[in-house]
């Protein structure tokens, strides 16, 4: 019993590293008015990239459209 069960937590344990080690997202390009980021999981960490992006023309992020791993946004006045 004692050995499945710590055969499963390692399991478990790797499943969950292998998750969270996705690479981070990467702003591609991007100006005053657009950001086109790369992403992979999740869209909030697109969306992160672009709030910082934005940010620096004193701009919010307005998601456009987003496909598997690209997510395009326009930045706004807010």
């Amino acid at each position: 019993m004692r050995r499945g069960s710590a055969c499963a937590a390692g399991v478990a344990l790797g499943g969950l590293l292998v998750a969270c080690a996705s690479p981070p997202a990467l702003l591609l390009a991007g100006d005053a008015n657009s950001a086109r980021i790369a992403y992979s999981g999740a869209l909030a960490s697109a969306t992160a990239v672009a709030e910082r992006h934005c940010a620096r023309y004193e701009r919010v992020p307005r998601l456009q459209m987003a496909d598997m791993d690209t997510a395009y946004f326009a930045c706004v006045k807010p």
